[in-house]
């Protein structure tokens, strides 16, 4: 068996070229004319965002950036995949309409605006008029922002009930689950006022996906669960009066580092394997941090590697030495034995006994390795959001895309062989046979296996 060094350097290489959408661009803004009315898309380095002028509503989340075999996918809730094709549910409830008193609709036109701090920054801005109330809604986005917008609202008025709908609520199997955040712990249904000291938001949760609203500010909300004039269900905050909150959004990928750094790390159960996982995650962002650049975070992530497992690499090539000094011998029993399986199964045992030779000795330190290589492969394809709003590195612009000129999958190639030739050489005696073939047939199939993992670009 060969040194695995280059295993690693070829993921590595994945990390590099990875599977993604292009680079992520100044804030782009967009004015559409749709059955809601005028709409504004704000498209940053990960999600398209739509908001309407017809209820003031955030219609649409688009994550265009797709990660290797994820499904498209909308946060807000009621978008669902048809045929392919992201289709929003007739008559749901969208994100921040305002419903007043009894109301279980709102289509009140609201005025619509956008300004600019910087190309990379942006405030949507909605304000109008519901009955004697007065509604503004502010919504700040960054082009780099992990699936995160900050949320402010304000509604004056004269002590009418007031309903802000987040979302509408699923149902079914494999619908996400309706989560509440009271004091930093997480519920699955609103407590009893009085039974805690702080409500800090609502949301779904979904394997997928999470969709969830966290407030920093704002007193006197409390969740309700109801439904629209359709008799679709829906979730929301409920006040009276002169109500207002400040927030933030997470309407993306259910990522459990990206969710941490919004603070909302406790919506998700690690598991025993996820919790070594995110320690991995952790380090590889702490490379990133310490270098500036992911191409130079995986480099050295992938040497600090192969420094951990040189003593099981330096214990395989010893027992392939064995081995091939004792090929020998086995041939030699192999023909006096030819007829008689059980006796030269008996005999080769004995062989490695007094030789002090285990047969599986190649194979061990292989296996052992598997984990930590599926660790690395884990930790780059989860860090995928932060490499794609990283810089370039080299000739390759986004790490997170595939490698234009294919130069990574020439050189990871042209390093196995090599590896794999100076593995021979080591030997006192070259392997013959199919482990030959195979030990020259494997850095191509690896090579074929690596182009078939950069499928189309994400169109934006």
């Amino acid at each position: 068996m060969k040194d695995h060094t280059l295993l690693l350097l070829l993921v590595a290489a994945i990390g590099w070229g990875g599977w993604l959408s292009a680079a992520p661009q100044p804030l782009a803004v967009e004015w559409l004319s749709t059955d809601r009315g005028r709409a504004l898309e704000v498209t940053g380095g990960l999600v398209r965002y739509r908001f309407t002028e017809l209820g003031g509503a955030l219609q649409s989340a688009y994550v265009y950036f797709s990660t290797y075999r994820s499904q498209p996918l909308d946060a807000v809730p009621g978008w669902t995949l048809v045929d392919r094709k992201l289709a929003l549910a007739p008559g749901v409830s969208l994100p921040f309409e305002i419903w007043v008193g009894d109301a279980q609709s709102d289509s009140h036109l609201y005025t619509l605006e956008v300004s600019h701090a910087d190309e990379a920054t942006a405030t949507v801005s909605m304000s109008g008029g519901i009955g004697g109330l007065r509604a503004e809604k502010e919504f700040t986005l960054r082009t780099d922002a992990l699936y995160t917008m900050g949320v402010r609202l304000r509604i004056s008025g004269q002590g009418e009930r007031v309903r802000v709908v987040v979302g509408h609520r699923p149902s079914g199997k494999g619908a996400p689950e309706l989560l509440f955040l009271y004091d930093d712990r997480v519920y699955a249904s609103p407590l009893a006022p009085g039974t805690y000291s702080r409500f800090q938001g609502l949301g779904l949760v979904g394997k997928q996906s999470v969709f969830f609203l966290r407030l920093d500010e704002g007193s006197g909300l409390v969740p309700f669960l109801g439904v629209n004039a359709a008799g679709q269900p829906v979730f929301g905050l409920e006040g009276s009066g002169d109500v207002s909150f400040r927030g933030v959004l997470y309407a993306g990928r259910n990522r459990y580092l990206l969710l941490d750094k919004a603070g909302l790390g406790m919506l998700v159960d690690l598991s025993f394997f996820s919790r070594f996982l995110v320690m991995v995650m952790r380090f590889f962002e702490w490379l990133y941090q310490l270098t500036g650049n992911y191409g130079w975070a995986i480099i050295l992530f992938t040497l600090i590697t192969r420094v951990l497992l040189y003593p099981l690499m330096r214990n395989q090539l010893r027992s392939m030495a064995k081995m091939q000094r004792l090929a020998p011998k086995l041939k030699k029993l192999q023909e006096k034995y030819k007829d008689d399986r059980e006796t030269l199964h008996k005999q080769m045992m004995e062989l490695y006994r007094a030789e002090r030779v285990n047969p599986l000795g190649g194979c061990l330190p292989l296996i052992l390795q598997m984990p930590l290589l599926i660790l690395l492969w884990q930790a780059i394809m989860y860090s995928a959001e932060q490499i794609h709003l990283s810089p370039g590195f080299l000739w390759i612009r986004d790490l997170s895309q595939p490698d234009p000129y294919y130069i990574l999958v020439i050189l990871t190639t042209g390093l196995m062989l090599f590896q794999q030739w100076l593995t021979q050489r080591r030997l006192p005696e070259p392997p013959t046979g199919g482990g030959q073939a195979m030990g020259w047939l494997f850095p191509v199939i690896m090579a074929v296996f690596r182009l078939s993992l950069s499928p189309p670009r994400n169109a934006a």
